[in-house]
């Protein structure tokens, strides 16, 4: 039977907001309390004021920029930064006497209007032939965009512009209106003073702001903003999260979704051991016809929260994202894993035809999106680890957020510095000779409960890397408007297509009760009667999981163990000579590196104690035989559990088959 729920947005009530804003007001300011008396029409304005304005400046990029802090002014609070380990977080009060308007239809943000939030206090920035002085800084409506923000100083010069915003009215203080989570960037002019007008929009941090408004009391306007739509109930339905690509051509994320590098551990003007980091925005639609649950981390169940919801736990989707290289002879090889960023709020971005309130529930046809800063928030990333990817829970208990099991978030709980659970890339895969006639792409991926698509909620970009002194920075290659480089998909379909696969290759689907893995196979005819076999396994969401007997259900749910695959191995005819043999995992260690065996008439590779092939990563297997291709059934193994058995899986692909002494072989391919 089909669940339906109702989200119903609450109607404030801020008498003493608006009073303590009139005793403020002064001549030639709007007065909000006037406003927010009248009654509010379906379309219009409501108006923000006063509250608290933080910017989350990035260290390693105000380094790699050559901008430092000189001086903070009247600050609310401040953490100060440190390279690699935390943002510079300070806050500054906003003015009762100013005012930011909100657009609105009902009870939905529709854009930033006229109007702007001033601030006593602020920084004075320093840079090599100048500063920047925002004591006294406003927000402003951003004219690129309907929902973003420029920074100016007192005399209106644009320093900062914000985008990607989470915003809206906040559950628990409807009299607040917020926008979080927001990229700050560079703008022209500044990137311009800098000597380096190419970095306009570059990203060195996020910035916030909570201030007082008023949503109008006016009944009419109770079932505004609200949406319905079955939870999903599966096999009956199921749900189906689209990843987009959004630019500023939509009017609403302000500027393009992209790739960066947020910063590099290790890197000098000569290493090239360093690490970088790298991500990315992200954006997505529902284009299922079911709810989709989008709770924060330790919300509460989410049954309790929404009537009719089917799981007892906070239940959200997971955002994990790699980088991988084509090899100029082309061989894949994936370079970076991330860590899982947890997703807590959704905007309901353009929702049609309904007009949707963010939330904590995704409706169908609604969008939303994450900035890269948002992404790199150490408070909402943690290891793959805790997930079991293919039912889409999260072991909460013993994670990195309630170590000892109580079901409170701890202090401190996530990742431990700017390194931590982001995605890594050593820098000589990215550098000569390796980088030499290579390819790199970016795939990123949403992992999500009750998704019956997962291989478009996932896409990649083709990406380039470049060095200047010790500094690394990533470029779009091709990119074209409305993201015409942006692919659905994992790249391991750019690979080996597997619609239309070229010949002497395949890609298939191994589908298990536990996930999927895909693999693919290219045989390249190397002459000679001599045959290159690659294999590429990419493992999507299986995971042999190991449950605490003590905490085996949501949301308490422990997760001990959550391996994947443990071995690998190619049939081959009585024989056949092999050669050439060779596995790419993704680091550039041999240490735990799978050893490899010839014997039983098939090459295995067997991994090491900790280093299985788990979900959302890929490894290479590579050799040469003297046997053409032909159909065959490769082994996949799953790793034990302290529990249950290893377990094996088959799969029919191209493997070697028999020498024959004629040139047209079994099989047909010549």
């Amino acid at each position: 039977m089909r669940k339906s729920i109702r989200a119903v947005v609450s109607i404030a009530a801020v008498a003493a907001a608006i009073a303590a804003f009139a005793s403020a007001a002064t001549a030639g300011v709007i007065d909000k309390a006037e406003a927010a008396a009248k009654t509010v029409p379906p379309g219009g304005t409501w108006l923000a004021w006063g509250g608290q304005t933080r910017f989350h400046f990035n260290p390693d990029e105000l380094d790699r920029l050559d901008v430092h802090i000189a001086s903070v002014d009247g600050a609310a609070s401040r953490t100060e930064g440190e390279a690699g380990v935390r943002y510079d977080v300070t806050a500054f009060r906003a003015l009762d006497a100013s005012g930011l308007e909100i657009n609105h239809t009902g009870r939905v943000i529709s854009g930033i209007g006229g109007g702007a939030l001033r601030h006593q206090g602020g920084y004075v920035l320093a840079y090599p032939g100048g500063t920047v002085d925002l004591r006294g800084f406003s927000l402003r409506a951003s004219p690129a965009t309907r929902i973003g923000l420029d920074v100016v100083d007192a005399n209106g010069t644009v320093w900062f512009t914000a985008d990607h915003a989470h915003y809206g009215f906040e559950d628990d203080a409807p009299d607040i209106f917020s926008m979080r989570h927001m990229n700050l960037r560079l703008s022209a002019h500044f990137a311009a003073a800098l000597g380096h007008p190419e970095l306009a929009g570059d990203p060195v941090g996020g910035l916030d702001f909570r201030a007082h408004s008023y949503e109008g009391d006016n009944s009419t306007l109770a079932e505004e903003g609200s949406c319905t739509a079955p939870w999903p109930d599966p096999p009956a339905t199921q749900g189906d999260v689209l990843l987009i690509y959004d630019n500023a051509a939509s009017g609403w994320t302000g500027f393009d979704d992209s790739i960066y590098i947020k910063r590099c551990n290790g890197c000098t003007t000569t290493s090239s051991t360093g690490h970088i980091i790298v991500n990315q925005d992200s954006s997505l639609r529902n284009a299922g016809t079911t709810a989709v649950a989008w709770l924060t981390k330790f919300q509460g169940e989410c049954s309790q929260m929404f009537p009719g919801c089917p799981y007892d736990s906070d239940q959200h989707p997971f955002l994990v994202w790699a980088t991988y290289r084509v090899d100029a002879d082309g061989r894949i090889k994936q370079i970076g894993v991330s860590g899982v960023k947890h997703a807590f709020y959704t905007v309901n971005w353009n929702c049609q035809p309904d007009q949707c309130s963010g939330g904590n529930i995704i409706w169908p046809t609604c969008e939303d999106t994450y900035s890269n800063y948002n992404n790199d928030s150490s408070t909402d990333l943690g290891p793959r680890t805790e997930i079991i990817p293919f039912t889409g829970q999260w072991g909460r208990c013993g994670s990195v957020y309630d170590a000892n099991c109580d079901g409170n978030e701890d202090a401190g709980g996530g990742a431990r510095d700017l390194y931590q659970f982001r995605e890594s890339v050593t820098e000589s895969e990215v550098e000569t000779p390796a980088a030499t006639g290579a390819h790199y792409y970016h795939e990123y991926w949403y992992v999500v409960r009750d998704d019956n698509a997962i291989y478009n909620s996932m896409g990649y970009r083709e990406v380039s890397f470049g060095k200047s002194g010790a500094n690394w920075n990533v470029n779009l290659v091709g990119d074209t408007p409305n993201g015409a480089d942006f692919h659905l998909g994992p790249v391991l379909n750019l690979w080996i297509d597997p619609n239309a696969p070229p010949a002497n290759a395949a890609n298939e689907e191994l589908s298990t009760p536990l996930g999927r893995a895909r693999v693919a196979v290219k045989v390249t005819d190397l002459g000679d009667d001599q045959w290159r076999y690659e294999y590429a396994v990419q493992n999507f969401d299986y995971a042999h999981a190991q449950i605490d007997a003590a905490h085996p259900d949501e949301p308490n749910l422990k997760v001990v163990s959550n391996h994947g695959f443990g071995r690998f191995s190619v049939p081959i005819a009585a024989g056949t000579t092999i050669t050439g043999l060779r596995f790419d995992d993704t680091d550039t260690g041999a240490n735990n590196d799978w050893t490899v065996s010839t014997a039983g008439n098939a090459v295995t590779w067997t991994g090491q104690v900790g280093h299985s092939l788990d979900w959302g990563t890929m490894f290479h297997f590579e050799f040469v035989a003297n046997a053409p291709p032909g159909s065959g059934a490769i082994q996949l193994v799953g790793v034990a559990t302290q529990t249950e058995p290893e377990l094996p899986y088959s799969l029919d692909i191209l493997t070697p088959q028999a020498a024959s002494n004629d040139d047209i072989f079994d099989n047909g391919f010549d």
